[in-house]
């Protein structure tokens, strides 16, 4: 079967306005990273992580020709020793994960204490979402039937509510949320600075370690 690749190789200025967004959305939530040693999980060919400054930087995606540090299956764990890192970037990945529970889990066991998971996904109930459904349309993005198998598929769906859930499981907590507005065909409608959580296009979640 032929593979299918989502990522591509793109500069900062060719991103869409929405992706561009995104990303400095989630490099804003890393901050300080001078002595850290960040985990980019999902890397692909163009991480979230480039050009930030740390200690050190772990790339861990699935496909070899990549180049990660780490490449393997996220759905095995993560292969790390417990509180090993200072924080987790994990950008549009969880949505491409089996089992949500088990990836927060490996999260969570390997950030040391006071560390920072940042994540982002397709917010399910997105203000555009919530009129697709309205007018019997499925919610974009959403994991809908394929007729291949692939990583890039879409496995599980995510509102706000239910990231919140598990991660406090598993001692997350969010102390930051954003979104990168209401946003079609990758034009944004409405700005993130206006847009509620909830109702953005992404949800771009920043969650720490609290024991």
């Amino acid at each position: 079967m032929e593979k299918k690749y989502l990522h591509k190789i793109q500069k900062y200025e060719d991103m869409n306005a929405q992706s561009r967004k995104r990303f400095d959305i989630v490099r804003n939530f890393v901050g300080d990273t001078k002595g850290k040693i960040i985990l980019d999980i999902g890397a692909g060919m163009n991480p979230l992580s480039a050009g930030i400054e740390a200690k050190k930087i772990i790339r861990f995606d699935g496909v070899d020709e990549y180049s990660p540090d780490i490449c393997g299956d996220i759905n095995k764990g993560i292969p790390l020793k417990d509180s090993s890192v200072d924080i987790i970037i994990a950008g549009e990945i969880i949505e491409h994960i089996y089992n949500t529970y088990k990836f927060l889990e490996e999260c969570s066991r390997i950030i040391k204490k006071g560390g920072f998971l940042i994540l982002t996904t397709p917010n399910l109930c997105s203000f555009k979402n919530r009129l697709k459904v309205l007018f019997g349309k499925l919610p974009e993005y959403c994991a809908e039937p394929m007729n291949y198998e692939g990583f890039e598929r879409h496995i599980i769906d995510f509102n706000f509510e239910t990231l919140e859930k598990i991660m406090k499981k598993y001692s997350l907590k969010i102390i930051k949320s954003k979104s990168n507005g209401i946003v079609s065909h990758s034009k944004i409608l409405w700005p993130a600075e206006l847009t509620p959580t909830k109702f953005g296009e992404t949800l771009i979640i920043k969650a720490e370690k609290i024991i």
